[in-house]
């Protein structure tokens, strides 16, 4: 399907089933009570929230497009949970009348002006995004020990992808992030894109690039772009990551003690280099650790011999049942795999994009210790 016809359907299917949604939680909630007319509110307060953001959020204070983002995504997140319920009902609705398991002047007093109801879906939605942000704050640790002939001393690697800085992550969120990272006593940090989220404005603001500073990492902090990344950020100050610390790598790579680090622009770059390209200066006889942001063709790292990769990108999928999409889409959605020689791991992301729920998935960080065979 041609991508210039994806961007039209897709707006159209969104459009149709936010209307569907909130037409039916209006008719579930009675009549007699005022909270009715706040569906219809919220929903449309969500979507102007949304295109205010886009369209004019440079323009505004940066607490005001702050706020306009945070609500905006974060509805999007009970959106989909509200969309959900109203299927199943909906879907009960139709067996019944096929089955006939209950009366159908029962069935629909259950499901038509009725506060019970109500109160069981909206309690539901208000849990599962309680639980969600519950999840979000409590990060997964990862740790694989890897065995190569090519290193001759053990090294310890945190690796981190999909931090998503900006309106949504402060700096506040960050510097706790750097003494959890800084606890690991890392010799090498690497950053698998998205560091930031789409403009620079609220990282300057926050003097964010001084708490990344922080990061304390004896060979060096080394990261790849992202797609957000890609979006503004590398052309608003291109002096940001260097200020942060870190070794912004664009199809390149960098080799300190026998490691040799490559990062590669991300795919949304149609202009990038290909990898066997980058790959004809690096020195083979070092352990190769390459920044790839998405995960698409992990064959590529298996023919240029590479030892570890680390991608973030999918977030797998944040909350499920999206978890079950990135599932499907990628070879890889989450977590460590070996094929033949070499050695993947793909991140959930440190941080998240949006509202900050994790439902079905973990935001996580990477300890990779490399040791002597």
């Amino acid at each position: 399907m041609p991508q210039k016809t994806i961007f039209i359907i897709f707006p159209v299917i969104f459009l149709a089933a936010y209307i569907y949604t909130a037409v039916r939680l209006y008719k579930l909630m009675p009549e007699t009570t005022q909270l009715r007319i706040i569906v219809p509110i919220l929903f449309i307060a969500a979507i102007i929230a949304m295109l205010l953001f886009f369209t004019l959020g440079e323009k505004m204070s940066i607490s005001v497009a702050g706020s306009l983002y945070v609500f905006s995504t974060g509805w999007l997140i009970a959106f989909l949970y509200f969309m959900i319920a109203v299927i199943f009902i909906d879907a009960f609705r139709l067996i019944n009348s096929v089955f006939h398991f209950l009366d159908k002047n029962i069935v629909y007093r259950f499901f038509t002006n009725n506060t019970t109801t109500s109160l069981i879906v909206f309690g539901s939605v208000a849990l599962i995004l309680i639980y969600g942000n519950i999840q979000y704050h409590n990060k997964k640790r990862h740790h694989i020990n890897i065995e190569s002939d090519k290193i001759h001393s053990p090294v310890r690697v945190v690796g981190i992808s999909d931090l998503h800085i900006g309106y949504t992550i402060s700096a506040g969120e960050v510097e706790k992030w750097v003494k959890l990272i800084n606890s690991e006593k890392p010799d090498i940090v690497i950053i698998a894109g998205d560091i930031i989220d789409n403009h620079l404005r609220p990282l300057m603001q926050d003097s964010t690039d001084n708490v990344l500073s922080k990061i304390n990492a004896r060979l060096g902090v080394f990261a790849c772009t992202g797609n957000h990344d890609l979006m503004f950020a590398v052309n608003e100050d291109t002096n940001f990551y260097e200020r942060a610390g870190i070794t912004l790598l664009r199809d390149s790579s960098y080799s300190l003690n026998g490691i040799t680090v490559i990062g590669r622009d991300d795919h949304s770059n149609r202009k990038r280099k290909n990898l066997n390209r980058i790959m004809e200066s690096v020195d083979k006889s070092t352990f190769t650790i390459l920044l790839e942001h998405q995960p698409l063709k992990l064959e590529e790292a298996i023919d240029q011999n590479i030892d570890f990769q680390l991608s973030g990108h999918t977030h797998r999928g944040q909350i499920f049942p999206i978890s079950l999409i990135t599932d499907k889409i990628f070879e890889l959605s989450n977590g460590y795999l070996k094929k033949e020689n070499t050695h993947f791991f793909v991140s959930t992301g440190l941080g998240i994009w949006g509202g900050k729920f994790r439902i079905g998935t973990r935001s996580e960080y990477l300890v990779l210790d490399l040791m002597p065979s």
